[in-house]
């Protein structure tokens, strides 16, 4: 790979969901200093790099967005699935069998998202589009407070999808 191709992995791999931009930030400070004679963060969270003033060239802005869609912890039932507000524009759809990542005090926390199962439905149930208040991330907890002590998880720790 060359360093361009490395450099959208790191970025696309990087935890950066709405709101908690930090680790792309962190990035692309790194990789912005290389050229930039003055880097700083502004009180929106926008990463600005101004080119040394000796630059003979045009001058050029680049602008894009440093975060990604995500979800963000909302409670653990008693079963110690995590349930989750989305942040951003996610197809209700598309977020069933998505692995993903929660970032905790404790660390990152890995689960998958899941419904409940067909065999359990009723024929209505099946029959029915499937809406995000009914999908759940499984952590592994054994019930809520497995989530919250050994795990770490609770209200407002934001998630990312592990792509």
């Amino acid at each position: 790979m060359d360093s361009i191709e490395l450099l959208l992995k790191k970025l696309s791999e990087a935890f950066g969901p709405s709101g908690f931009e930090g680790a792309v930030r962190k990035i692309m400070d790194e990789e912005l200093s290389k050229y930039a004679s003055n880097i700083y963060t502004d009180g929106l969270g926008s990463l600005i790099a101004e080119l040394n003033e000796e630059s003979k060239g045009p001058k050029i802005m680049v602008t894009a967005h440093m975060d990604e869609v995500g979800l963000l912890v909302k409670y653990i039932d008693d079963q110690g699935y995590v349930k989750f507000q989305q942040l951003g524009g996610w197809l209700d759809q598309a977020l069933i069998g998505q692995r993903w990542q929660i970032l905790t005090k404790k660390g990152m926390v890995l689960g998958v998202s899941g419904i409940k199962t067909p065999h359990v439905m009723s024929v209505e149930e099946k029959k029915k589009n499937v809406k995000s208040d009914d999908v759940f991330i499984d952590v592994g907890a054994e019930s809520k407070k497995d989530a919250e002590t050994r795990l770490g998880i609770f209200p407002g720790d934001p998630i990312a999808p592990i792509s």
